[in-house]
């Protein structure tokens, strides 16, 4: 989940990494200390796409 730029744990919602409006990020594993969960997220420019989503291929907008 992002939110104020940064994407933060979906359980106990602590930040855990700054995303910026540029960032692309899939599926790299990150880890929330706070309550011990790992996930996976895609993130495409600074937004988590939805569950089922296609990871968008470069140079592709998302409506």
């Amino acid at each position: 989940m992002v939110t104020g730029g940064w994407y933060t744990c979906p359980c106990c919602r602590r930040r855990l990494i700054k995303i910026g409006r540029t960032s692309t990020m899939y599926r790299v594993p990150v880890y929330c200390r706070a309550c011990k969960s790992e996930w996976f997220p895609a993130i495409w420019n600074g937004r988590e796409l939805e569950a089922g989503k296609p990871f968008p291929l470069t140079g592709e907008k998302i409506s």
